[in-house]
């Protein structure tokens, strides 16, 4: 079994996407509310998780971003099957995605990512300013020193961006257990939301892990709902339509 949870930060999405059925391809979805906007139109809908509610939660801390969900999906104990889609709000999806990933899963892939980048790009642990509180963490209390041991790679490698992934749920967990005695650094980091990105790929590709990028299936549109960037907020206003149509 395969569970989609949707991470959103405004109730008044969620009730748009379920009245278009936005991710009617996938069985099992499950919108995790971030934040503290106000839920009082979605208190009662069975298909919502809303962290703030919940005992165990990162909901002081925005600028993790959508990762505030997967902290709660795991440690308020809320996923109950193999494997698990964790997708942003604001992305649309190929209607052929849910066989993709079956396809995927069949190969035994563990870590399943959308958005493809190589290893010597600028903007994957290059750019200091999205991942130099990570690589201070990651020396602290793993002794490693990324920059040299993603440097010893093939400079063609091809990993994954953003954080939409798929998850074998038994990797979900190791990831989870691996990034948590990091979470205290990376939580008051401005550009935590960025290190948690980069932190998936750093995850697997430290350990081994079996994983697979498809392409063209999810286009994320990046509406930077946590202002960690400098896209203009007319670029939701333009192109929210885009999501629900």
């Amino acid at each position: 079994m395969m569970q989609t949870f949707i991470f959103v930060h405004d109730q008044q999405i969620i009730l748009d996407y379920i009245r278009v059925n936005k991710f009617s391809q996938f069985k099992n979805v499950t919108y995790v509310f971030v934040g503290k906007n106000p839920t009082n139109l979605i208190e009662s809908l069975s298909n919502v998780i809303i962290c703030k509610n919940l005992p165990n939660n990162l909901e002081d801390y925005p600028k993790l971003t959508s990762f505030t969900g997967w902290y709660c999906l795991w440690k308020n104990n809320l996923i109950k099957s193999d494997y698990i889609n964790l997708f942003e709000y604001d992305i649309n999806v190929s209607e052929d995605l849910n066989q993709k990933i079956g396809n995927e899963i069949e190969n035994n892939k563990k870590v399943i990512g959308y958005i493809p980048l190589a290893i010597s790009h600028h903007n994957y642990i290059k750019h200091n300013i999205w991942i130099q509180t990570l690589m201070n963490s990651l020396m602290k209390q793993y002794n490693v020193d990324l920059k040299n041991s993603i440097g010893s790679m093939n400079p063609n490698t091809i990993i994954t961006m953003t954080s939409n992934h798929t998850f074998e749920f038994e990797t979900f967990k190791k990831y989870m257990e691996w990034i948590d005695p990091m979470i205290d650094d990376l939580k008051f980091s401005s550009h935590s939301g960025h290190e948690i990105e980069r932190s998936i790929s750093v995850f697997y590709l430290l350990n081994k892990i079996d994983y697979s990028v498809l392409n063209n299936l999810i286009y994320h549109f990046q509406f930077d709902s946590h202002r960690t960037q400098t896209i203009s907020v007319n670029k939701f206003t333009n192109q929210y339509k885009n999501l629900i149509s």
